[in-house]
């Protein structure tokens, strides 16, 4: 009996294995496929098992059994010991710096093909805490995108992440991978994963752990974590129960059901904006007059009210209201080859985001632009437009309301006018 049991709990594990390499929308899932050249020879080079990249300026350490150095070699390293869970290959990255004195890392990989709106994904990966860690932390998970993030990008990423624990357990098993999942309902065209700690540091919780009597030296005062099997799977290809990664009590596990599902028809709805002038009426719409009533008779014509008193007629002037409010109207100039936010720029972008905090339906694309004397700094329109959304996320806007797009030099505001052509414009989709 016992050998049937273990038997069909081979098939079982054989099936979700096979569906896992079928429909899994994640390409080189296990870090297994280096290319031609792929040894490792030092660190952040995860870049060699394409397509995944290094989200930030600070780079994903990959690890390899045939790497050319030790200290990024599997299963023996400079972090520890741990064999792959699949292959022989996997990442490495930082989820948290005690009082930021190492950097984090975001690990990132575009989707074999975009996500179908209305379907549920299986968004899966595994973790194991490296041995010389000094810190077991909460907050991994994963943000899903429907563009990419540029490694322009310095510092902590804040988002709202899409997978995340339930429970915001604290991943601290080492010698032992843990799964980190949820289900997640498509609106359709996601196309990237990002793998991070997205939340600050006041509001990640940490565990100190010891070191292991098998590893000498000094521990690193990090959080950081080794990275294998990544997986985004229709659920209806493996079943729900398969997305279910924490225990509770009793043994049975507890699912993680968390969609993000907007209907065609929301959108279409959210994607309509109504301008308002500063009397009440929609824009577009004849202002109103207000007219002092005595006992002469009044006669409106084409929006302008006219006096008649002993045969005489006086036009009385009516005030344009103001111009309402539109962030397509907002233009953020920037120095020649800078692309952080500018200083000077401050009360436009306050003005910008509490539009967008008050206009909580209101999507808007970011246009990044750049003149031809900048063409030394690569990619800078792109730089503009990501660094420009990061800071709005900061100020609690959520990504999926915030596009972005690169136009560099090919739309300029003044052929012969650099300073104005270095800027970052704002549509609303």
């Amino acid at each position: 009996m016992k050998k049937l049991s273990l038997l069909a709990a081979g098939l079982v594990l054989g099936l979700f294995v096979s569906a896992q390499n079928e429909y899994n929308l994640v390409p080189n899932p296990s870090f297994e496929d280096l290319g031609k050249k792929g040894k490792v020879t030092d660190n952040g080079q995860v870049h060699l098992a394409e397509p995944w990249t290094s989200v930030t300026m600070n780079p994903v350490d990959l690890y390899s059994e045939g790497a050319k150095t030790d200290d990024f070699a599997t299963p023996f390293n400079k972090r520890g010991e741990e064999k792959a869970r699949t292959g022989t290959n996997y990442a490495g990255l930082n989820f948290y710096g005690y009082k930021g004195k190492e950097p984090r890392n975001y690990l990132g990989i575009e989707l074999i093909k975009p996500m179908e709106e209305g379907k549920q994904y299986c968004v899966k990966f595994h973790v194991s805490m490296s041995d010389m860690s000094k810190y077991a932390v909460n907050n991994i998970g994963v943000f899903i995108d429907f563009e990419p993030m540029n490694e322009a990008i310095e510092g902590n990423m804040y988002e709202d992440p899409h997978v995340l624990s339930v429970t915001k357990m604290i991943y601290k098993k080492q010698y032992s991978w843990m799964p980190v999942c949820a289900t997640y309902t498509a609106e359709g065209g996601e196309s990237f994963l990002i793998i991070g700690n997205f939340a600050k540091d006041v509001d990640t919780k940490f565990e100190t752990v010891r070191l292991s009597r098998d590893f000498t030296g000094r521990q690193t005062y990090d959080g950081y974590y080794y990275v294998d099997d990544v997986s985004v799977i229709p659920t209806d290809k493996i079943g729900d129960k398969d997305c279910a990664c924490e225990r509770i009590a009793g043994g049975q596990m507890k699912t993680e059901y968390k969609t993000f599902e907007t209907k065609a028809i929301d959108q279409k709805t959210a994607q309509k904006v109504t301008y308002v002038n500063s009397d009440g009426s929609k824009a577009g719409e004849k202002p109103k007059v207000a007219v002092k009533k005595d006992d002469t008779k009044t006669v409106e014509q084409g929006g302008v009210v006219y006096k008649k008193a002993n045969a005489v007629v006086e036009e009385v002037e009516v005030p344009k209201a103001p111009k309402a409010y539109s962030p397509n109207d907002v233009v953020i100039y920037y120095e020649s080859k800078e692309f952080q936010v500018p200083e000077e720029e401050k009360e436009a972008v306050t003005k910008l985001i509490k539009y967008l905090k008050d206009n909580k339906t209101v999507i808007i694309q970011i246009q990044g632009h750049a003149d031809p004397s900048e063409s030394s700094v690569a990619s800078i329109g792109k730089r503009r437009s990501a660094l420009f959304r990061v800071a709005l996320t900061k100020q609690g806007i959520p990504a999926a309301r915030l596009k972005t797009v690169s136009f560099d030099t090919s739309k300029p505001a003044e052929e012969d006018d650099a300073a104005k052509n270095q800027r970052v414009t704002i549509k609303v989709l």
